[in-house]
């Protein structure tokens, strides 16, 4: 028999950040798990506890002090450090079990071992994951996962490979069955996260940010209602301007609001405490919150781009944002979508059908053998 391909898993904020590579990472590691084609290892910059046989890698985390100072002293941002001193953990693993495909996300770290590849004379084949939906050229990479037709398209445009690349979106883990949230569901969602009982909560998953996220006009929108207004529900990682926004909510909303992060097994929570869920921001990569809230039901409204046209479709609503009076618009027409379990179920069904593991693992594993086999 041949040998399963062994990769090397390289997550440098899995353990201590939500963002949407650690999911995936963690996603992807257990839909993979007993793949016979396929030996899948993480390498962590955390213990994450949900990976079988993960491995910690040493590092100082973007959050620390210390990579805080010496990003200062360098000049270059925490999550710079936290990618390099991740490399240098790494790179003791690779001289003692080298892999057949390094899979990673993280520009510098790719970077890093792109270079030491180049040095040292090494075989394995480094698989880059764009889901951060960068345009910087592939040079550091032998193969590129794109996520989104938008994302391939425009990379064609700039000149890139259409060899290198493969279009194969985010996987996501769905339960068995689906059973739309009723009432009494939602009720006791919300008395376990201590959320008004008797409001219409909208809820945004997302980091407290400015320019990408646009939390700012979502939250000025939301104050232009009239009342009864909804109650907004900011959940997810604080931001550069994380102070600002919280200060701009209390400002305008008064107690209609409330921020806080949850570890992802108790998103269901969330997305179940929820009536409509929003996702303002532009250029995602894929935006897997707003298909994570499709996937429990909720009404979903989004900013109307190349990205959102592939992932929610006609499932929710895409309205072009570029103001606070444009997010109010869009939130009109989310409030006035069917939120009965019929409607529930059909936006559950249809992201079901694009994106679970089930109907996207064989093309996981075609991807990394034709990687390891030179593509």
């Amino acid at each position: 028999m041949t040998a399963p391909v062994r990769i090397a898993f390289a997550c440098t904020g899995l353990g201590h950040e939500r963002r949407g590579f650690e999911s995936f990472t963690r996603d992807c590691a257990q839909a993979l798990a007993g793949e016979p084609g396929v030996a899948l290892t993480v390498f962590a910059g955390g213990r994450d506890g949900h990976v079988t046989g993960e491995r910690v890698v040493p590092n100082l985390p973007r959050r620390s002090a210390v990579a805080r100072a010496l990003g200062a002293l360098l000049r270059r941002d925490p999550y710079f450090v936290e990618q390099g001193t991740f490399f240098v953990g790494f790179v003791p693993a690779l001289l003692r079990e080298p892999p057949d495909v390094v899979y990673f996300a993280d520009l510098n770290l790719g970077n890093a071992l792109w270079h030491w590849r180049r040095r040292t004379g090494a075989r394995w084949r480094l698989l880059f994951y764009n889901g951060g939906a960068t345009t910087k050229p592939f040079t550091r990479c032998d193969h590129v996962q794109q996520v989104t037709p938008g994302e391939f398209e425009a990379a064609l445009a700039r000149g890139e490979r259409r060899e290198r690349m493969t279009m194969l979106p985010h996987g996501i883990a769905f339960a068995p069955s689906f059973t739309p949230t009723d009432a009494a569901a939602r009720a006791a969602a919300r008395a376990a996260l201590a959320l008004p009982a008797d409001r219409e909560i909208l809820l945004c998953v997302a980091t407290l940010d400015r320019p990408f996220k646009r939390t700012d006009l979502l939250i000025e929108a939301v104050a232009s209602l009239p009342a009864p207004r909804p109650y907004l529900l900011l959940v997810g990682s604080d931001g550069p301007d994380g102070d600002g926004l919280r200060r701009l909510a209390a400002a305008r909303l008064g107690d209609g609001w409330s921020w806080r992060t949850e570890p992802r097994e108790r998103m269901p929570l969330v997305y179940a405490a929820a009536d409509r869920f929003a996702l303002l921001s532009h250029g995602e990569g894929f935006g897997l919150a707003s298909v994570e809230a499709l996937a429990a039901g909720l009404p979903v409204l989004v900013h109307d781009d190349a990205t959102t046209r592939f992932t929610v479709g006609d499932a929710g609503v895409r309205h072009p944002i570029a103001t606070a009076g444009d997010a109010r618009t869009g939130i009109g027409l989310l409030r006035a979508m069917p939120t009965d379990a019929t409607a529930a179920s059909a936006r559950h069904a249809q992201v079901r059908a694009r994106f679970s593991w089930d109907v996207l693992r064989p093309s996981y594993v075609a991807l990394i053998h034709a990687v390891a086999g030179g593509a």
